[in-house]
């Protein structure tokens, strides 16, 4: 092999395209790295010039079916100078919400910090069937959409019925194959409940990534203290998980020291993913309980 072959985690750092994304393409649209050795991929630099206009033409809304197999002068031809980074450098973005749960969070947002705001909210349906019964504001910059379940089929609707807003997905609840349907899309998403400062921050980077909703919500201090408190509580929920918390992150350092191939990049991130659905469930305890988050 040659020294100008990368693997798939430096790609992902050049190119904004998650390894689990990039397998993905590779299974769905033949998009094959230029060099294996066992199971881990190589990937050239004529590859990663590609990719990265790709990543670009998504950030502007094209889906990836479209653009995947196009030669590379008809990708350039796509490609609008300056389009990925409009909200990034727009002073005062406009931007509609789409489901009730955004509405609520960006009101009560409002009345929180009225002067701090970093978008403005032109528009609010109360739902996707709402957004197709009424009449869509020009020159749009975003719109964030908000499904309990995801379905990414539906996502594609929305998106050619509105032919240019970027658009931001948050949701409650998915399935593996709409996930990794909507990231195929270049979908930015975010679970949801969350915090309002997450969902600006996303719609004001212009879409050109997704938030990370499996970094650690807990420390170890506050597990701890959460399994100490648990003792008070009618039930041991709480000190159970956070005890297999705290396993997982055990795990979760070893792990890290064992990356570098792609069998080891998806154990450590299916090892974040079960941990995320594990402090959800904890928080959930902890408010039923009336726990302490923060340690003593």
């Amino acid at each position: 092999m040659t020294e100008d072959l990368y693997r798939i985690g430096a790609v992902a750092k050049r190119t904004g395209i998650s390894p689990e994304c990039l397998r993905a393409w590779e299974r769905r649209y033949g998009l094959e790295p230029a060099e294996r050795a066992g199971k881990t991929r190589f990937y050239d630099g004529a590859q990663i010039e590609r990719l990265t206009v790709i990543k670009a033409l998504l950030d502007q809304g094209h889906p990836i079916s479209q653009v995947i197999h196009l030669p590379g002068e008809a990708l350039s031809r796509r490609l609008s100078p300056g389009r990925a980074s409009t909200l990034a450098t727009s002073a005062t973005p406009k931007v509609a919400l789409v489901g009730a749960a955004l509405v609520r969070a960006h009101r009560d947002a409002e009345h929180a910090r009225r002067d701090r705001a970093r978008f403005d909210v032109v528009a609010e349906w109360a739902g996707v069937a709402d957004l197709y019964r009424d009449a869509v504001p020009s020159q749009l910059d975003c719109v964030v959409v908000y499904l309990p379940s995801l379905d990414a089929e539906q996502i594609e609707k929305v998106r050619y019925f509105l032919q240019g807003p970027h658009i931001v997905v948050a949701f409650k609840y998915a399935t593996a194959a709409d996930l990794a349907a909507c990231r195929d899309g270049g979908y930015p998403m975010l679970r949801w409940p969350a915090d309002w400062d997450r969902l600006e921050a996303l719609v004001v980077a212009g879409g050109v990534r997704e938030i990370d909703d499996t970094a650690r919500r807990f420390s170890d201090e506050e597990l701890l203290h959460v399994s100490q408190a648990a003792s008070r509580a009618a039930c041991d929920c709480p000190r159970h998980l956070a005890v297999l918390i705290g396993e997982l992150n055990d795990y979760a350092s070893h792990a890290a020291r064992c990356r570098g191939d792609d069998r080891h990049d998806v154990i450590g991130r299916e090892v974040e993913v079960a941990r995320a659905h594990l402090e959800r469930a904890l928080e959930d305890q902890i408010e039923e309980h009336g726990l302490l988050v923060t340690a003593n």
